[in-house]
């Protein structure tokens, strides 16, 4: 009899350590599967899209800070197709540069002095002035978009819309897009490499 009641007891034990262990594995059973990133298919639409946009213009403000150092800038920038014009302006207008180029070549010309020409673009805006901004990816980069042709690692939102990008060197952050007309275009973003950080805050977009 003493052994019957010793079994029956154990019994019990395992019947009650089991019900958490069931209760558990339901649990499991039944909670949703973790979201899935957006398909592919939301990516290449918006891309497809946005690549349309071969003429646009965009106006906001760049900071640049390196290190201890920096400088700020309200810009206008013109796209169409291959051409575009750049104007760069400090605070009361001070420093105020225009560029205008295509993939061949650019001039930069600043009041009172003469135009100046390269091949490079980002170099030559470097060389007379000091400034660091990849004007040549930001071409693509402004409007959400990897350079062409270029190896990149990014991600996007559930939108299609990308949230990172590495590119070049650079680590771009997309912090907030708009809507103008149909498209869904960068507000603001973040660039950044080795000490350098870029920010750009778009005022106002303007498509055909």
């Amino acid at each position: 009899m003493g052994f019957r009641r010793a079994e029956s007891g154990s019994r019990r034990l395992w019947r009650l350590a089991l019900v958490p262990l069931v209760l558990l594995l339901h649990a499991c059973a039944t909670r949703p599967p973790p979201a899935e990133p957006a398909p592919a298919a939301a990516w290449q639409a918006h891309q497809a899209q946005v690549q349309s946009l071969t003429s646009w213009e965009a106006r906001g403000r760049v900071a640049i800070h390196n290190g201890d150092e920096g400088w700020q800038a309200a810009f206008d920038w013109r796209q169409q197709g291959g051409n575009y014009r750049l104007r760069l302006r400090g605070p009361f207008g001070q420093g105020a540069v225009e560029l205008s180029g295509d993939p061949a070549g650019v001039w930069l010309r600043r009041a009172d002095r003469q135009p100046v020409y390269a091949r490079s673009v980002d170099q030559l805006l470097l060389a007379e002035t000091g400034w660091r901004l990849p004007v040549r990816g930001l071409q693509d980069w402004l409007r959400g978009l990897p350079v062409a042709d270029a190896a990149a690692v990014f991600d996007w939102d559930e939108q299609g819309r990308l949230q990172s990008l590495r590119q070049q060197g650079w680590q771009i952050a997309y912090r907030r897009y708009g809507r103008t007309q149909n498209y869904q275009l960068p507000e603001r973003l973040q660039l950044t490499r080795d000490d350098l950080r870029v920010k750009v805050l778009v005022d106002a977009w303007q498509v055909p």
